[in-house]
């Protein structure tokens, strides 16, 4: 495995480790099929059938080497790499092995959080008190996964969660970053405000035409004014950027699950967005059954060009864990949009009202489904 990046060795005493897993989707399907190691390998649609349509789910390193991103045509994906090993997306077994790469993960940790299939945060506080001891714990970590799954990862460690994400997103794949105790506001000050989690393109564009373009701008800007354009959010953009956020490691389930997609070209073709939505509603149903979870609401956001983004929920009569409902709800509010002309460019699913159900629950719900 490649050497950490390590900026200076000094004592602390908050580690929060970020793990993600590299290039998830595709990667599982390498584990199962070593002989795509080394080629381009894009989960999605065949190109081949249904004249092109679909989008890419996922794709490795090599394939990102062609210039193919997730959520791209496939048309536009054969274009790019007609030479590429395109898979249909099997959301049951990337959920079995990513239980399986939790409860790796989860073994090192004394707190733990994870945030979605491939990714999640734990805090090694108690029982690490020195940069050194929070590299050898994440090496044996590291170690451990490849061992037991195959796979790899990428891993930033820092005072906060969001410096650690933030670690782990410039320096991948498989890579670790640490950032020493009282050296986040250093580390980040040069980075774009983009790479911070949660300021999308929108927010970004704001920050800008305020003269905010990196994150050492940001650390200087007035929070006063900041709030007048961002309101409540401007307080935690500063904590963030000054690397002093100190958001808990959350045990409990999130009250809901979400993920989205954005398209690298816009479009008004509805076959591809109905596609990739259904897609969405798969995995995060799959998501919910393997953590035996059901959920009392689902919605959709929508964003078109020039970042006009809407979201719609529509909440049940029951909770459920049905695949079909997730599905059937997200296109039927998804359905509202499609009369119209302007082109989308980002979709995404959210279901919540998250409860745990017993095994026998779980067991019965899915037979009956």
């Amino acid at each position: 495995m490649s050497n950490p990046t390590l900026l200076e060795e000094t004592p602390a005493n908050r580690f929060i480790i970020h793990v993600d897993m590299d290039s998830f989707y595709a990667s599982a399907e390498v584990q199962r099929n070593p002989a795509l190691a080394d080629k381009p390998v894009i989960v999605g649609a065949d190109p081949r059938d249904g004249k092109g349509r679909g989008v890419v789910v996922a794709c490795n390193y090599v394939a990102r080497g062609y210039g193919v991103r997730s959520g791209m045509p496939i048309s536009r994906a054969w274009d790019l790499c007609p030479g590429a090993v395109y898979v249909r997306p099997d959301f049951d077994y990337y959920d079995s092995l990513s239980a399986k790469v939790m409860g790796v993960v989860r073994r090192f940790a004394d707190k733990f959080e994870q945030v979605s299939i491939d990714e999640a945060f734990l805090d090694v506080s108690d029982q690490v008190k020195t940069p050194a001891a929070a590299l050898s714990l994440v090496e044996r970590l590291r170690h451990e996964l490849k061992e037991k799954t195959g796979l790899t990862c990428s891993v930033g460690i820092a005072e906060n969660k969001s410096a650690a994400k933030i670690a782990t997103d410039i320096n991948k794949p498989d890579r670790v970053t640490l950032i020493p105790r009282g050296r986040a506001k250093e580390f980040l000050a040069p980075l774009p405000i983009g790479r911070i989690t949660g300021v999308g393109r929108k927010t970004e564009l704001l920050l800008q035409s305020l003269g905010i373009r990196t994150i050492g701008d940001l650390q200087k800007g007035d929070e006063v004014q900041l709030g007048r354009t961002l309101g409540k959010t401007a307080r935690w953009l500063v904590q963030v950027a000054n690397g002093v956020e100190r958001e808990e490691i959350r045990e409990q389930p999130s009250r809901s699950l979400s993920t989205e997609r954005t398209l690298e070209e816009d479009t008004t073709d509805w076959d591809v967005i109905e596609r990739m939505v259904g897609a969405m509603a798969e995995e995060l149903a799959n998501r919910a059954i393997h953590a035996r979870l059901s959920f009392k609401s689902v919605g959709i956001k929508i964003r078109f060009r020039g970042f006009e983004t809407h979201t719609r929920e529509t909440r049940l009569v029951a909770s459920t864990q049905d695949k079909g409902v997730i599905r059937r709800e997200a296109l039927l509010l998804l359905s509202r949009f499609s009369s119209g002309k302007k082109k989308v460019r980002l979709v995404g699913v959210r279901i919540s009202g998250l409860r745990m159900m017993s095994t026998k629950q779980a067991s019965i719900e899915n037979w009956l489904g």
